[in-house]
């Protein structure tokens, strides 16, 4: 018998098993994984370098604060999968040409407080 190509079926095998275990964690902690990603990554670089350059430190970590609790409320369950989609959406939008406006802030921030009563069910 020949064993050409027994190394090539390993390989493939291998590659399968890691895609399948990918799959797997993006399946059932694709929130989890979603909400990390924002809290670190997000939230606390991008999106606080990108406010307007008047705001001070207090009025940034304010604004911070109240996106990443957010955020926090979603990986505890308290938020729904919806509500959390909706800001992520948003942020993406304000966050795309690399600038934040006040009034951006104000419609984010109004945002995640409608998220968060209608997550309540107390509209």
């Amino acid at each position: 018998m020949r064993r050409t190509g027994k190394g090539f079926f390993i390989t493939l095998l291998a590659v399968s098993g890691i895609a399948i275990l990918l799959l797997y964690a993006f399946f059932f902690k694709g929130k989890q994984i979603t909400v990390f990603t924002f809290k670190q990554f997000v939230i606390n670089k991008a999106f606080v370098r990108l406010l307007p350059a008047d705001y001070s430190l207090e009025e940034a970590e304010a604004t911070r604060k109240h996106v990443y609790d957010f955020y926090t409320m979603a990986s505890e369950g308290e938020v729904t999968d919806i509500a959390l989609m909706r800001v992520s959406q948003r942020m993406k939008k304000i966050m795309a040409d690399d600038k934040i406006t006040h009034k951006e802030v104000l419609s984010l921030t109004e945002l995640i407080e409608e998220q968060k009563v209608a997550t309540d069910g107390s509209e």
